[in-house]
């Protein structure tokens, strides 16, 4: 197995009893299976668009992620207008 996440891998993989090698990669993890470095991947996963290009496909999901922004109580209430702006950025742009 390919990863750039090979903690996550190992740990998942152990909790389920079963063992796996893991190789720690960085980059377009998903062309791994293609040049014949790894049978599979665990890869961060938004459409799924790269997977298909690659003749890959999901085969278990191991965990759901989100992003969240964080702003202290300090910064938010001296830096208001600020932390506005960006919000509104966020708000505007393409998911």
């Amino acid at each position: 197995m390919a990863t750039k996440y090979p903690r996550v891998a190992a740990a998942h993989f152990a909790g389920r009893g079963l063992s796996a090698e893991v190789v720690r990669l960085a980059g377009s993890v998903e062309i791994a299976p293609g040049l014949g470095l790894a049978d599979c991947i665990l890869d961060v996963v938004e459409t799924g668009r790269t997977l298909e290009e690659n003749g890959l496909e999901v085969m278990e999901e191991v965990a759901a992620s989100s992003a969240r922004l964080i702003v202290n109580r300090a910064s938010y209430h001296a830096r208001r207008e600020a932390i506005a702006q960006i919000l509104e950025r966020l708000r505007g742009a393409p998911a």
